[in-house]
């Protein structure tokens, strides 16, 4: 998918984790750096794990926005998949240009083809900006989400 000279494909495992770290950061601006062999693992991970696919922006070579949707086997819903979204962002200075909304329809794309009954994803609730978009591509604010993290959130 290409939108704005910006082109939406898979990560693969050879591309620099570290541009994608520094993207996400941008999303996360108060977390602490993970140490470098927690990262290349975490990635190696990321590509190993079934159903997952890490969605890039790019624009010629550089990381401009990133989507992470995992496909989710599901017992209910006549056994069909859904799939999770976490992690969308788009560098500041990319964005109102259409990036998010490619990201979004190529996870729509990927969740189509695998056959999900819904995309799930969950927003912080400080985030208006980001509501409005989920609601222009077409999301909708059915449930109330919980969280519990296990560590602290630094």
């Amino acid at each position: 998918m290409k939108v704005d000279d910006v082109v939406v494909r898979a990560a693969v495992p050879e591309d620099d984790p570290e541009q994608v770290f520094a993207l996400l950061w941008q999303l996360a601006p108060d977390d602490s750096r993970p140490d470098p062999a927690r990262l290349a693992t975490a990635w190696r991970d990321l590509h190993a794990q079934a159903g997952r696919r890490l969605l890039l922006a790019v624009a010629g070579d550089t990381f401009v926005g990133t989507l992470d949707a995992l496909v989710a086997p599901n017992l209910t819903r006549g056994a069909r998949p859904y799939m999770l979204v976490e992690n969308m962002v788009v560098a500041a200075e990319w964005r109102r240009r259409g990036v998010a909304r490619a990201l979004m329809a190529a996870a729509l794309e990927e969740a189509a083809t695998a056959d999900c009954y819904k995309i799930q994803l969950l927003s912080n609730a400080r985030r208006t900006d980001a509501h409005q978009f989920y609601a222009a591509v077409g999301f909708s604010q059915s449930a109330v989400g919980y969280r519990r993290y296990l560590t602290a959130v630094t």
